[in-house]
């Protein structure tokens, strides 16, 4: 899943990535300036740069919301299920922060970096997210128990539906940008892989939070407050550092 920030803007021609050199040999200054406010303290005003904040508050939130779930798991009695939870809380963790890491990149040499950075994150998200799905499959089986019976089951399998969808369309357009006819049309179609981005990482939260009260869950911790903070924290921080003008597909 890879969400490229800014590519319009971008006069670049030729591929992101040079295989020749993982970082380009020229930066470009870019005129955009982060939002900063003063903030009265007891020994003088301080200035916050308002992004890192909100990148702070989804750093945040997606580790409290995993590490609440690896707590749960390496303290209930072990059954094959548990690795289910243990490796979809680490696609979430590593796709959150995936994304949060390009929303800001501005000058080529931040894209590049990001980018990598990005395609990391990703790749171990889309191998948890493998794991985690023939965990359930194979618990199920075992049990011989219906699949994608319950409400969290059945926006499950579309959410990984489309993660592999949107996995391979971001591979695709960063790594053979051929296949779209040329860089410039994989550059043109970056803001459509962005918006789709940001709606699957809206399931992605919308699947965790149910998967949250599935009955064994509960049973083990039982406090809906701490996963709606979390969830909250990094909607917040996450709404805060967009640019609606980059959000643009039409």
């Amino acid at each position: 899943m890879v969400l490229q920030e800014n590519p319009e803007n971008d006069n670049i021609t030729e591929p992101l990535i040079d295989p020749n050199n993982s970082l380009p040999q020229h930066s470009a200054t870019s005129s955009y300036t982060e939002p900063t406010r003063s903030i009265p303290t007891p020994i003088g005003s301080t200035t916050f740069n308002m992004s890192f904040v909100f990148s702070l508050l989804v750093s945040v939130g997606a580790l409290l919301f995993a590490s609440t779930v690896w707590y749960i798991t390496s303290t209930a009695d072990y059954i094959f299920f548990i690795w289910h939870p243990t490796l979809m809380s680490l696609m979430l963790l590593m796709a959150t922060n995936g994304i949060l890491v390009l929303q800001k990149a501005e000058s080529r040499q931040e894209k590049v970096a990001s980018l990598n950075f990005h395609k990391a994150m990703q790749s171990i998200a889309f191998l948890s997210i493998i794991g985690g799905f023939y965990v359930i499959t194979t618990f199920k089986n075992m049990g011989n128990k219906e699949h994608f019976a319950s409400p969290h089951g059945k926006l499950g399998v579309i959410t990984f539906s489309l993660i592999l969808i949107q996995s391979i369309a971001g591979s695709t357009l960063v790594n053979f940008p051929g296949v779209v006819g040329g860089v410039a049309k994989a550059k043109a179609m970056y803001k459509y892989h962005r918006f789709s981005g940001y709606l699957v990482l809206a399931l992605i939260w919308f699947t965790a939070l149910g998967g949250t009260q599935n009955p064994w869950v509960k049973a083990q911790f039982d406090h809906l407050w701490v996963w709606l903070l979390a969830a909250g924290m990094v909607f917040v921080g996450t709404v805060g550092r967009v640019k609606s003008s980059k959000l643009k597909v039409w």
